[in-house]
């Protein structure tokens, strides 16, 4: 009990020192980020996160490449609409995510990581489920959007797969 509370303070840390420098707004970890299978780690894994949301809003074609895992070539991306101006789109490869980042650059797009729960790690992947962030552009409206979404961390890789949604639980008012 001690080791694991020890372990989510210490983590809880790290977020929280390298999510500031990559983002403006610190985020919480909640949830297991125990039973790490040998040679990987929740730390590396957090930071593959905050490197990943980092290197999207800036349409970093290397950030995004270290951050994101593609093994076997694959990678899943999905993204649902936030507003009638917007388009939802699933990114099966690293190139379609890409292409999305850099469309998505070009309207300002910026989404925010605020929390993560973590289920514990499952083989090599450790698994998030819900994630919040939120998420502005300038096709967007006026003020950043609650978003939600699951994802995965394959270790000593990146992040394998990310699905994000507006939060239905927030009403963020009107939408153009």
């Amino acid at each position: 009990m001690v080791r694991t509370l020890c372990a989510a303070v210490g983590l809880q840390f790290l977020v929280i020192g390298s999510a500031s420098a990559q983002q403006s707004t610190h985020w919480k970890i909640r949830g297991d980020t125990t039973g790490a299978p040998h040679g990987c780690s929740a730390a590396a894994g957090i930071s593959a996160i905050s490197a990943w949301f980092a290197a999207f809003t800036d349409a970093d074609s290397a950030g995004l490449a270290k951050a994101s895992s593609t093994p076997h070539g694959r990678f899943v991306f999905s993204i649902a609409k936030f507003a009638n101006s917007d388009t939802s789109i699933p990114a099966r490869t690293f190139e379609e995510l890409l292409a999305y980042a850099r469309q998505r650059a070009r309207q300002g797009e910026r989404m925010t990581v605020q929390e993560v729960r973590f289920h514990g790690w499952r083989g090599r992947v450790l698994e998030w489920d819900p994630i919040y962030f939120t998420r502005s552009a300038n096709d967007l409206g006026d003020k950043a959007l609650p978003g939600v979404g699951k994802g995965g961390y394959w270790c000593g890789q990146g992040v394998w797969y990310l699905h994000l949604a507006p939060r239905p639980d927030i009403d963020p008012g009107p939408r153009r």
